[in-house]
């Protein structure tokens, strides 16, 4: 074998591992959006059925069944959550984290692409830009925080508001 086929030869050898390195560069690198993508895709799924559940109650414990006419009737802001001794989420506000007030709702959901938390936050809130209200209002707003383990920087957050009204007869 000459000179001039041994460098042809370590050439190609070269090439080819220089191409073998790109295409498993690229192979990491795609498998890892894909994983950060359905991460993200479980994530915001949380979320939203978190809202569906909440937004498919009463709107507050005072208004299951009777309708209220003063804000005063409402569950004072500073009491919102679920109520002492039950395990019921039969009202918006009880999504307000886990018993007692604001919180993880527990357990956590274990999934195939490891364990999602789920943190909630109900509170009241009033005017146009739908402001915090330390007051009982006729709009309550529920927030939904969703982290996996795996990418717990990167926190899905959805919100929905949730408005009390009733029909005069």
């Amino acid at each position: 074998m000459g000179t001039g086929q041994m460098l042809l030869t370590v050439g190609a050898i070269i090439l080819l591992g220089s191409i073998i390195l790109t295409t498993n560069t690229s192979l990491i690198n795609n498998n890892q959006a894909t994983t950060y993508t359905n991460i993200q895709l479980e994530s915001i799924s949380l979320a939203t059925s978190v809202i569906q559940a909440a937004t498919d109650t009463s709107f507050d414990e005072n208004s299951r069944g009777v309708p209220v006419t003063s804000t005063s009737q409402l569950t004072p802001a500073t009491s919102l959550g679920q109520e002492t001794g039950s395990n019921d989420f039969d009202d918006f506000d009880d999504y307000n984290g886990t018993p007692g007030g604001m919180g993880r709702l527990a357990p956590p959901d274990t999934l195939i692409s490891g364990i999602y938390h789920v943190f909630t936050k109900v509170y009241y809130v009033s005017g146009r830009n739908l402001t915090y209200s330390s007051t009982p209002t006729w709009a309550k707003r529920l927030d939904v925080y969703v982290w996996n383990d795996n990418f717990p920087q990167d926190t899905v957050k959805m919100s929905t508001v949730y408005a009390y009204w009733y029909f005069l007869q």
